[in-house]
């Protein structure tokens, strides 16, 4: 019955097709009662209807009727159809036949050759959510039975949508491809490709809800990437992420006091200085080990000035009270 009645719309829209020389034509409908009924329905709106019955046909399988569409609105519409809409029928037939990778080449050259057609933003749209199917865990099949991971080339896919639409539309695919580039680099733990990815959001976003969202997700993978390592590994390492942090943790304390409060803000700022802080702490323990004293208590005292709340504050101070007498101003 269901396909009884898919080739009773396919004909009823050739049928208007056939009429379009005049200025308005005779389009059948299938009421919800199962009863045709007549309408009137001018060239534009009979081309437009068409496109939306081949991306219905396509999508239900129904690939030779979807095809006739094409051929009639190539007969009736010679001024507006051309190889973009083969391109983009054969895309969507194996797009909704999950043939991602023969798809993709459909719609890439739909997207390279006619970059203004009516199709292409249908098409980029498509790109996008097969790159989210791989950067959910999709994996990509080589050779025909081969699996391998399609992360890489998910990014490269939204890399591309981005630099195509743009990250200035709320909402658009640009932004929005660009958006899932940086949430899998967090899930990945790529935390500073992720903050990079922010950074360039930001620049384009500097106020508003992803403005916000931007700031504080790069203040977050700051602090993570170097919280990453080894705890007891950490003063070894650069704390230029942890003032990057710092730096927007504190932006967005001050912009957003509410949102701050509910992500603990004001806790992350204060654990970011016991690190800072006992970081210069190693720094003067070390200098203390090979007898150079006054050089560790210049870090000792910069952490209780800097820093004067913290713990490493108090064992700095404690370890310039054990200094021995003499050592300091003989400029060991």
């Amino acid at each position: 019955m269901l396909g009884c009645q898919m080739r009773c719309v396919v004909l009823a829209t050739c049928v208007a097709f056939s009429c379009c020389h005049s200025a308005v034509a005779e389009t059948w409908r299938l009421k919800n009662d199962q009863t045709w009924e007549s309408t009137a329905a001018g060239p534009d709106e009979q081309y437009l209807h068409a496109i939306a019955e081949i991306k219905k046909l396509v999508q239900e399988g129904e690939a030779r009727a979807a095809k006739d569409i094409v051929w009639q609105l190539k007969e009736e519409f010679p001024d507006r159809v051309g190889p973009d809409l083969d391109l983009f029928v054969a895309g969507e037939l194996r797009y909704w036949s999950n043939r991602y990778g023969k798809a993709m080449v459909k719609y890439e050259k739909l997207l390279k050759n006619y970059p203004g057609s009516e199709f292409a933003d249908v098409a980029m749209q498509r790109e996008y959510d097969m790159a989210q199917a791989y950067l959910q865990g999709r994996k990509k099949t080589i050779l025909g039975f081969i699996k391998i991971s399609g992360y890489a080339e998910a990014i490269g896919i939204m890399e591309k949508i981005s630099d195509r639409a743009g990250i200035d539309e709320p909402d658009g695919v640009g932004l929005n491809a660009a958006i899932a580039v940086a949430e899998h680099y967090e899930r990945t733990e790529q935390y500073l490709e992720g903050y990079l990815k922010w950074s360039e959001i930001a620049s384009y976003w500097e106020t508003g809800p992803i403005g916000k969202r931007a700031m504080y997700r790069m203040a977050e993978d700051n602090f993570a990437a170097y919280n990453v390592p080894d705890p007891a590994k950490r003063p070894r390492f650069d704390a230029s992420k942890l003032t990057t942090a710092k730096t927007y943790y504190e932006r967005f304390l001050a912009l957003y006091p509410d949102d701050a409060a509910k992500e603990d803000v004001p806790a992350k700022i204060k654990v970011i200085d016991e690190e800072m802080a006992y970081k210069q702490f190693t720094i003067g323990q070390y200098y203390r080990r090979i007898g150079k004293y006054q050089a560790a208590n210049l870090y000792f005292d910069m952490v209780v000035q800097t820093w004067p709340k913290t713990k490493a504050a108090e064992m700095a101070r404690q370890a310039i009270a054990e200094t021995p007498k003499g050592e300091e101003a003989s400029g060991k």
